[in-house]
């Protein structure tokens, strides 16, 4: 069960953080033409409150793959992300796609893990 665990999880890790729905795609639209930026995300550790994903996409993929990233950084960190956004925002792993900091016990979550 362990041998498959890691490849399930890399799977489930770049499908929610490279795909995009149309209802994402048209969320990011009505944002870009209001001049709204993206919104800020923040999760408190342990509270198992995940509205600020839940209100921004329907999607169960992309709320897995975002508690998995908060609660096992260590796997995320050893995987690369191949979506450019190295030079774009200088991530250096996956876990930079879906945390953009911590602080004590409130996470600031990235919103490229959207799409």
């Amino acid at each position: 069960m362990k041998k498959y665990l890691f490849p399930i999880l890399t799977v489930i890790t770049l499908v929610a953080g490279c795909s995009s729905s149309s209802e994402d795609q048209a969320t990011k639209e009505k944002q870009s033409n209001s001049g709204n930026s993206n919104p800020v995300l923040t999760y408190k550790i342990g509270s198992d409150d995940w509205s600020v994903i839940t209100t921004n996409t329907d999607s169960l993929k992309i709320l897995e793959a975002y508690q998995f990233a908060v609660d096992h950084p260590e796997v995320l960190n050893y995987m690369p992300c191949y979506c450019g956004c190295y030079e774009e925002d200088g991530h250096t792993s996956n876990t930079n796609c879906f945390v953009d900091s911590v602080e004590g016990d409130t996470v600031t979550l990235d919103t490229m893990g959207f799409g």
